[in-house]
């Protein structure tokens, strides 16, 4: 088959995709499908939660959400392959299943990935965002799961969408770029509770940087961040805050200095309800630093603004590799809020009875 005619079939294909149809490729290659997932617990004491402090063992994973996934890729001929992810989430102390109980909350979707023209996925998947995460020097090290942002406003803690449609380019010279929209599901109302998010990522060397933006009609807050925003409260568990809309950007960048890793990012939300907004900002930076072949330290400082309060994040943490796939750690993470009727609320933990409240997770993690 000429080139031209490869380009013209593999356009061909992807326009299929997009449509729904069902294609079936006379191409035989080779397929795989692969298990993997992380496996993360341990106990962490907490200094306040609703004025009393608290020990307890970890759950949902303390350096990193637990979850077991099936993916699975098969050649289809032409630089053409078909792909599919199904991510689950649990709870290791209980057994129980992660996001509301979904089977596969995390992730579920379909792709086909053509090698000249990019990559289409179908169903449940993270918008944009989620490829900010490296650059977000709290969550991605430093303090673990309880520092990742403020009520994850800016969804970096890795939010999905339900009837998404993605695109992403290829790696064209370490940039690649994508976009992804949402249906709401609504018959009659395409825009309600839509979503649409852009995002662009550029690697060269050990430089990388990243931006991205994600729109959701009638957003519902479940996570809590101790304040109330427009009316809704958002001091938690269990929040339950409905808003018109949210808006999100960010942009950040990270650098590789030989056994140092330096990362900083900034966010803005904005959430929308009844002709009035309010803007959450993130100013995030820290560092990793590998003190032995097996041994890190890191360090973070993460900064929010609401008018008209404020509040100041650090965190710190030392792991110690045994191998490759397991790993045990140290992490603290402490939270200070000033302005008026607000209290500290750390990632996924019940609300402080103060305006501070600190986390120390001792733990450890296996990758398979």
């Amino acid at each position: 088959m000429r080139p031209f005619d490869l380009y013209v079939r593999n356009v061909f294909v992807l326009a299929m995709a997009v449509a729904g149809l069902s294609l079936h490729s006379t191409a035989q290659g080779q397929s795989r499908v692969e298990i993997y997932g992380i496996v993360d617990s341990g106990v962490a004491y907490v200094s306040n939660q609703g004025g009393s402090s608290a020990i307890a063992v970890v759950g949902g994973g303390g350096d990193r959400p637990n979850r077991i996934g099936f993916r699975g890729s098969e050649d289809l001929g032409g630089g053409l392959r078909a792909n599919f992810v199904l991510e689950n989430g649990f709870n290791v102390a209980t057994g129980g299943l992660g996001q509301g109980g979904l089977l596969f909350g995390r992730q579920a979707y379909v792709a086909l990935q053509d090698s000249q023209l990019g990559e289409i996925r179908v169903g449940r998947q993270y918008d944009f965002m989620i490829d900010l995460v490296p650059y977000t020097a709290a969550a991605s090290g430093n303090g673990g799961f309880y520092s990742f942002h403020l009520g994850d406003l800016d969804r970096l803690g890795g939010e999905r969408l339900n009837n998404s449609v993605q695109y992403r380019t290829p790696n064209v010279a370490g940039l690649q770029a994508g976009v992804l929209y949402s249906f709401g599901g609504v018959a009659g109302d395409f825009s309600r509770n839509s979503a649409r998010s852009f995002g662009a990522t550029y690697k060269y060397g050990s430089f990388q940087a990243g931006a991205a933006y994600t729109s959701v009609n009638n957003f519902q807050a479940g996570l809590g961040a101790g304040v109330s925003v427009l009316g809704n409260s958002l001091v938690g568990p269990p929040v339950n805050a409905n808003f018109d809309r949210i808006d999100v950007y960010g942009a950040g960048a990270s650098y590789q200095f030989d056994k140092l890793y330096t990362a900083a990012l900034f966010t803005s939300s904005s959430l929308r309800k009844g002709g009035g907004s309010a803007i959450l900002r993130a100013y995030d930076i820290g560092a990793t630093y590998q003190v032995m072949p097996a041994t890190f330290v890191g360090a973070a400082l993460t900064y929010y603004t609401m008018s008209p309060n404020r509040w100041i994040v650090p965190s710190a943490s030392v792991d110690y590799d045994f191998s490759k796939r397991t790993n045990v750690y140290l992490q603290f993470v402490s939270m200070h809020v000033s302005g008026p009727n607000a209290v500290a609320e750390l990632f996924v933990l019940p609300a402080s009875a103060s305006r501070s409240q600190t986390a120390i997770t001792i733990g450890m993690r296996h990758n398979f």
